[in-house]
């Protein structure tokens, strides 16, 4: 058995329709209403002879009844039974059904009927079946009966691909077909032969093979994939897929899902006996559980939890240097409540450190538990408002300081938003405790932490109108000012407090760390500039242009390293995003350290959309922090139509820092209406110490059965930014 994925056409084929479809109505649900022998039927002929109940018709011959069309060159009807038969030629056209036949008798009343060699053409849910059958019949149920038959979704008289078969059963309640003895033939060429192939035509779920997978890679060499899907019942499902390794072995790979009350459960599942590794070693196993519900109108769950048999399972077994350089796994389970004023969250966080060289003591914390209450309440009287922080920890780790986090920070603002200007001063006030275990002698066991935060974010709209055509221009400049003031703060230890990246943002945020154990210090003043132009008929924003810095007026004593920072100006940040005319787009931003006149980063992308599947980008990203570890890289990807038929995709990802490429990928597809056919060859990066290797993908799809081979267009996704696979 075979399974299919549902193939949207990217493609049109230019023949004429045969018959034109009524509505959307699928064949099982086309039958007319009940016979009514009282209703009339319009009937044409050269002659009519009429004998008791049964009415004759020669020459040229149409019977028109509810929505039903017969023409042939003679028929019988009998008015009580609703019969009609033909010897010979018969064309026959009812809602989602044309048949081309022989010797046939058609049943009125109930939509029935059994023919002799037919040519038909049938409307599966939208999609269109066609091919012959030596006979041909359809039950009340809607279940069409072929034999001798042919089967494609192809157009008629298209003979790209089919299926040939000794019986053929399409069943439109079930949306399932089913073909014994079969022969799939593309492009005249036999490729697949199977006693009993069972393929959907409709979006049902159904239980047996889905399509292989052919790959090749280096690390795993030449591999074989047979998923089969088990449809165990209509809320769970279980798909097993065996892959075949021509250097590692067999690998079981398994999907289980399952949906009940409290929301959808998946669990992963990989296991391998490595024929490339040691006897006492050949085990490898890789497991995610994933968990995402909710229950009552506000409260929602999640879980997610992963455990890896080695560090080395990901680099053998992945296929991209960021699934090869998992250094961590989470294994995390939330519980959260949500009613648009007050917000909760329980926690239970760990991790799998994968890279066994990271030591100890740089290893993350385990959160057992966390929670963390949060309140936004309304405005009060003149427009005051509060809200309320409050998070609780206990942090737990092998051989280190552990301990809990009571963390409170209540704050009230005073928003003032007029048309043209707006002010909002805020007073923030923070209360940490700590509790700690395994500190060293003579250190202390209890820490208080208390700071107030004062802060002022105020701005000014300007516009004005550019031209004639409705374009307004923007001045908007903005003034932040904050106050924190220094406190102490090396004898806490680093649970998961870390320096922010300096972006745009960051000019207005109140702390400079991420987590609850570094509160910064700080007398500042942020300066920012921002420019908009927008289409006022449209309303859309076709550039925007930012740029800020912030001033210190003191140094900044508190770090994660103890160095004091003694700046007086951050970084000079700016941005631009501009759409243009001519489906151009431009992004980039870029951080400029004017003291060491340096870029510290920058980054561009000028991409070219003028459709869906007509895509150039060109981009650059540099970092440079001033020590060796400085990165920069250009990536180039495209993806473009060439005729109608065919289409070519590429990327290129270069680091000229290290003067090596991290990967690189070429495309080609041809796809027709109903057949496509891909192929790509995908370079990259697979660990840190710069190894590379070469992917091959290859994938037949025959659209309305399953694709054969790799998805290639998951990876046109990955790799091409903007483009979606529609296919």
């Amino acid at each position: 058995m075979l399974l299919w994925s549902d193939f949207a056409r990217a493609h049109v084929c230019e023949v004429a329709p045969a018959f034109v479809y009524q509505g959307t109505q699928s064949v099982a649900a086309a039958a007319p209403d009940q016979y009514d022998p009282n209703e009339p039927i319009e009937a044409t002929a050269d002659s009519v002879e009429s004998t008791e109940n049964v009415v004759t018709l020669r020459g040229d011959t149409r019977i028109e009844h509810q929505g039903r069309v017969f023409s042939a060159e003679n028929a019988r009807y009998n008015r009580l039974t609703g019969e009609v038969e033909v010897d010979g030629e018969i064309r026959y056209e009812a809602n989602g059904v044309l048949l081309s036949t022989r010797d046939a008798r058609f049943d009125l009343g109930s939509s029935t009927f059994a023919t002799g060699e037919s040519n038909y053409q049938l409307n599966l849910e939208d999609d269109r079946a066609t091919g012959t059958a030596a006979t041909m019949s359809r039950s009340e149920s809607g279940i069409f009966q072929l034999e001798d038959a042919t089967y494609s979704t192809c157009p008629p008289g298209d003979r790209s691909w089919f299926i040939k078969a000794r019986d053929i059963k399409l069943d439109t309640e079930e949306g399932i077909g089913t073909a014994k003895n079969i022969t799939l033939r593309f492009k005249g060429v036999p490729i697949l032969a199977l006693p009993h192939f069972s393929f959907p035509i409709s979006p049902a779920r159904k239980t047996g093979f889905l399509a292989p997978t052919l790959a090749r890679s280096e690390s795993t060499g030449i591999e074989l994939r047979l998923p089969w899907y088990w449809n165990i019942r209509p809320n769970m499902d279980l798909t097993l897929t065996p892959r075949l390794m021509s250097r590692r072995g067999a690998q079981l790979q398994s999907e289980l899902r399952y949906l009940n009350r409290q929301g959808i459960w998946r669990l992963d599942n990989e296991i391998l006996f490595d024929d490339e590794e040691p006897r006492e070693t050949r085990r490898r196993t890789f497991a995610r559980l994933r968990h995402l519900g909710e229950f009552g109108q506000h409260w929602t769950t999640e879980l997610d939890a992963s455990d890896v048999s080695d560090s080395e399972y990901f680099e053998d077994l992945g296929d991209s240097l960021q699934v090869a350089s998992i250094s961590h796994l989470e294994r995390r389970a939330d519980l959260r409540y949500d009613d648009g004023t007050y917000s909760f969250l329980a926690r239970a966080q760990s991790f799998q450190t994968v890279d066994q060289t990271i030591a100890a003591e740089d290893r993350p914390y385990r959160k057992l538990p966390q929670l963390r209450f949060q309140a936004d309440w309304p405005a009060y009287k003149f427009g005051l408002e509060a809200d309320l922080d409050a998070e609780f920890v206990f942090f737990d780790r092998g051989e280190s300081v552990t301990g809990s986090r009571l963390d409170i920070w209540p704050s009230l603002s005073l928003p003032i938003i007029r048309n043209a200007w707006y002010v909002n001063p805020r007073l923030t006030t923070r209360y940490t405790l700590y509790g700690l275990n395994n500190t060293e002698a003579g250190e202390p066991s209890q820490i208080e932490r208390q700071l107030s935060t004062a802060s002022l974010d105020a701005g000014l709209f300007f516009d004005r109108p550019v031209n004639r055509r409705g374009k307004i221009q923007t001045l908007e400049p903005r003034l932040f000012l904050l106050h924190v003031p220094f406190e102490d703060q090396d004898d806490i230890p680093l649970f998961d407090s870390v320096p922010l990246d300096f972006n745009f943002s960051q000019l207005f945020r109140e702390n400079r760390f991420s987590g609850g154990d570094r509160v910064a210090d700080a007398t500042q003043m942020s300066l920012a500039l921002t420019s908009r132009l927008i289409d006022a008929t449209s309303g859309r924003e076709q550039l925007l242009a930012s740029i800020g810095q912030i001033a210190f007026f003191d140094d900044r004593r508190v770090t994660v390293d103890n160095v004091i920072e003694s700046r007086r100006s951050s970084d000079l940040v700016a941005e631009l995003d501009a759409d243009l005319d001519n489906n151009w787009a431009f992004r980039s931003s870029l951080q400029w350290n004017g003291d060491e006149n340096r870029t510290s980063r920058s980054s561009a992308l000028l991409s070219y959309r003028p459709g869906d599947e007509k895509i150039f980008n060109i981009g650059h990203r540099r970092v440079n922090n001033g020590t060796s570890a400085e990165t920069e890289q250009i990536d180039l990807s495209m993806i473009w139509p060439v005729r109608d038929t065919w289409r070519v995709a590429a990327r290129w990802n270069y680091s000229i820092a290290g003067s090596t490429s991290l990967e690189s990928l070429l495309g080609v597809q041809y796809e027709d209406c109903c057949w496509a056919l891909r192929f790509a060859v995908r370079r990259f990066i697979t660990d840190d110490g710069g190894d590379h290797e070469t992917n091959y993908h290859i994938q037949l799809v025959l659209k309305g059965l399953a694709p054969l081979g790799e998805n290639v267009g998951e990876l046109l996704e990955a790799g091409i930014l903007g483009y979606e696979d529609r296919n």
